[in-house]
């Protein structure tokens, strides 16, 4: 498979932040520091064990709050070992499966998906993790 991100249209979508507790974290600095103009409601999604919010900055920059929502859950394990900060980031793709192809053919390893996102009104979503220790969200168009 021939990698060519104009076919793919792939686009930064947002990025992926670890949080211990959306609200608090939200309450306690993000608002009084960055006055967000917008802030999603809370999504959980059991199949990634996880609560999320979107929020958008000021010129448009999307964040995805991420908190655990089970012991287990992937984000409860980088909360522990690194505290809160940027987890991914994620892309939007016109063609996901061209995307995972491509993805694999520059040795990323696929971690979870492709599975549907209730924070995507079900569009599927598929993370890699990249030979530079990145994790990546594709997220379908």
């Amino acid at each position: 498979v021939h990698w060519n991100a104009e076919s793919m249209s792939l686009r930064l979508d947002h990025i992926g932040y670890a949080v211990e507790n959306i609200e608090r974290y939200v309450q306690d600095f993000l608002v009084p520091l960055m006055a967000p103009p917008s802030i999603g409601p809370i999504v959980e999604d059991p199949l990634q064990k996880v609560r999320l919010a979107m929020v958008t900055l000021a010129g448009g920059a999307r964040i995805e709050l991420i908190q655990p929502l089970t012991t287990d859950s992937p984000v409860s394990a980088r909360l522990q070992t690194h505290g809160g900060g940027p987890y991914h980031l994620a892309y939007t793709v016109s063609n996901l499966e061209e995307a995972m192809e491509a993805f694999r053919t520059r040795h990323c390893w696929r971690v979870s998906g492709p599975v549907p996102a209730p924070l995507f009104e079900g569009r599927r979503v598929a993370f890699f993790y990249t030979p530079q220790h990145d994790l990546i969200e594709l997220v379908e168009e």
